[in-house]
C-alpha cells in the first residue's frame, strides 16, 4: 500500500482507494534536467454557457418547466450541506490551514417525455445535476462541475446517452481499479469515490442469451477531464504542490483527444460479471517537475505538473453470491501507462476478497458484514497506487432502523511494512430531510520512505450535515 519514494519524491493524490499515490519526477530531477513550465491552462473550467442554462432552469418551478416544455414529468430535488474537517494536530507544511469549513450545493432537475413521435416513439429524459463547493480555506476546493447534463433516449431495448454523465464500474471495497470512465474529483475526499462529469455518447442494449441477462455498452468520449488538485492551504497533501492548470499532454489534440470504451456486463445465475476495454487518455496522470530552485548547490523541486498520456486497458470485475457470502474480484491489464519513475510500463493489477454478513446479530435487527480483501499491482514500488501489496480487513454495521444508521470500519495494511491506514465512516438520517455523516482517518506506523509519512499529522474527523428537498 505505502508506495516507496526516492529521497526527493513527493506524495500526491492519485484518487485510488485512500485517494493518494505516488507520481514521480525523480529521474528528471536526479539527472539535473528541469522541464520548462508549460503555458497556463484553464483546466477545462469554463462552464459559463452551461451555468447560464442551469440558472434559468432552476429559476423555474418543475410545474412551470413541465408546462413550458410540454414534458410529461418534471422534478427538482437536491442537497445542500455544510462540512467541517477537524485535525487534532497542527499542519506539517507551511501555508496549510489547521481546520476547514465548506458548503456544497447539488440540485438535480429532471424532465421526461414519453412516446415522442418524431423519434419513433422513443422516451426522453433530460437531467441536469450541477455541483458547487465553496471552501473557506482552500480556493482550489472551491469549484463547480456538471456531474450530469444529459439526454437519455430509450428505443425499446436500446438506450442512448448524450452529454455529461457519471458511470460506475466495480465490485470491491478497497478500490475499484476497473472504474475508468470518470475522472477523480480529488479535492472532494481521500477515497477517490467523487468523480467529475464526463462528456460522452453512450449506447447500451439489453441482451438475453439463455440464462445470461445483461447489457452491452459502447462509449465515445470527445473531451477529457483533468483531475482536480488540492491547493496550498489544504491538508492531505505533500510539501510539493501540483498545479493542475499547468497540465501537459502527450497527444497533439490534448484534452480533445478522443477516447473509447466498450463493456459487457450482466448476471448468470449467482454470478454478476463485467468485461471491458478502454483506449484513450489515462485518468491517472504521471507527474514531472515544472519548477525548481537551487538550494545549497542542489536542485530542489518547488512544484509539479500532471502529465496525461494515451493508454489501453482491458479488465474484468465479478461477484459470486453464496447465501450470506459475497466473493468479489477485479483485474485489469493496462498498457503504456507511465509509472512512478515516469517510464512507460505495461502492468497487471488485481483485487480479490470476500464479504460475509451476519444477519440479526444478538437477536437484534443489526446486520454485521465482515470484509477481507487483498490488492496486488505488478509494478510494485513503482506503482501509482497505494495498493500494490496490501491486505484490507473491515466491518460494515447496519442497524436497519428508521434512521438508516450505518457504519464502516476498514484497516488497509501494507504486508511488508505494517504501515496502516484506518478509516471509519458513519451516517444517520435526522428526521425526514437531514443526514449527518462522519469520516475519521488515522495513519499508523508510517515509514519515512513512504508517501503516508507526509500525512502523519493529518489524522482527521470530517463532519457533514446535509439537507435534502
Amino acid at each position: 500500500m505505502m508506495t516507496r519514494y526516492h529521497a526527493i519524491c513527493p506524495l500526491h493524490p492519485s484518487g485510488g482507494g485512500l485517494g493518494w499515490g505516488g507520481h514521480s519526477a525523480c529521474d528528471t530531477v536526479t539527472s539535473g534536467k528541469i522541464p520548462l513550465p508549460a503555458s497556463p491552462r484553464n483546466g477545462g473550467r469554463g462552464h459559463t454557457a452551461l451555468a447560464a442554462i442551469l440558472t434559468l432552469t432552476l429559476l423555474a418551478t418543475p410545474t412551470a418547466a413541465e408546462e413550458l416544455l410540454g414534458a410529461d414529468f418534471a422534478e427538482l430535488r437536491g442537497e445542500v450541506s455544510v462540512e467541517t474537517i477537524l485535525f487534532p494536530e497542527g499542519p506539517l507544511f507551511a501555508g496549510q490551514d489547521h481546520n476547514s469549513l465548506s458548503f456544497a450545493f447539488e440540485p438535480t432537475g429532471t424532465l421526461e417525455w414519453n412516446d415522442v413521435e418524431v423519434l419513433g416513439g422513443a422516451d426522453i429524459t433530460a437531467s441536469i445535476r450541477p455541483f458547487l463547493r465553496i471552501d473557506t480555506a482552500d480556493e482550489e476546493r472551491t469549484h463547480f462541475d456538471l456531474r450530469e447534463a444529459k439526454l437519455d433516449l430509450r428505443f425499446g431495448n436500446t438506450d442512448v446517452t448524450i452529454g455529461n454523465d457519471i458511470v460506475f464500474w466495480g465490485k470491491t471495497e478497497i478500490d475499484q481499479i476497473v472504474d475508468i470512465v470518470n475522472q477523480v474529483d480529488a479535492v472532494e475526499g481521500t477515497d477517490g469515490e467523487d468523480k467529475l462529469g464526463q462528456p460522452m455518447v453512450a449506447i447500451r442494449r439489453i441482451l438475453e442469451f439463455g440464462d445470461f441477462s445483461g447489457q452491452a455498452s459502447v462509449f465515445y468520449f470527445p473531451y477529457f477531464r483533468e483531475r482536480t488538485f488540492l491547493g496550498e492551504e489544504s491538508r492531505f497533501r505533500s510539501g510539493l504542490l501540483v498545479d493542475g492548470d499547468d497540465a501537459r499532454y502527450e497527444t497533439g489534440a490534448e484534452e480533445w483527444t478522443p477516447s473509447f470504451a466498450a463493456r459487457l456486463a450482466g448476471f448468470y445465475g449467482d454470478f454478476d460479471v463485467g468485461f471491458h476495454a478502454y483506449h484513450g487518455l489515462s485518468r491517472d496522470p504521471a507527474f514531472e517537475v515544472s519548477s525548481a530552485t537551487l538550494i545549497g548547490g542542489q536542485i530542489v523541486p518547488t512544484s509539479l505538473r500532471p502529465v496525461y498520456g494515451r493508454i489501453t486497458q482491458v479488465g474484468f470485475d465479478g461477484q459470486y453470491t453464496s447465501g450470506a457470502t459475497l466473493w468479489k474480484a477485479e483485474a485489469i491489464g493496462r498498457f503504456d501507462q507511465r509509472n512512478l519513475a515516469f517510464e512507460e510500463e505495461d502492468y497487471v493489477a488485481a483485487i480479490a476478497g470476500v464479504e460475509h454478513t451476519l444477519y440479526g446479530i444478538g437477536g437484534t435487527n443489526f446486520d454485521l458484514g465482515l470484509i477481507a480483501e487483498y490488492a496486488y499491482d505488478s509494478r510494485g514500488d513503482e506503482a501509482l497506487t497505494p495498493f500494490q501489496n496490501d491486505a484490507v480487513i473491515g466491518a460494515r454495521l447496519a442497524l436497519n432502523d428508521a434512521q438508516d444508521t450505518s457504519a464502516l470500519l476498514t484497516a488497509a495494511i501494507d504486508t511488508e511494512t505494517a504501515e496502516t491506514a484506518l478509516r471509519l465512516e458513519g451516517e444517520r438520517r435526522l428526521g425526514d430531510s437531514f443526514k449527518l455523516s462522519i469520516v475519521g482517518q488515522t495513519f499508523l506506523n508510517t515509514d519515512d520512505a513512504s508517501f503516508l509519512d507526509d500525512l502523519r499529522d493529518d489524522h482527521s474527523l470530517r463532519l457533514t450535515l446535509s439537507a435534502f428537498w
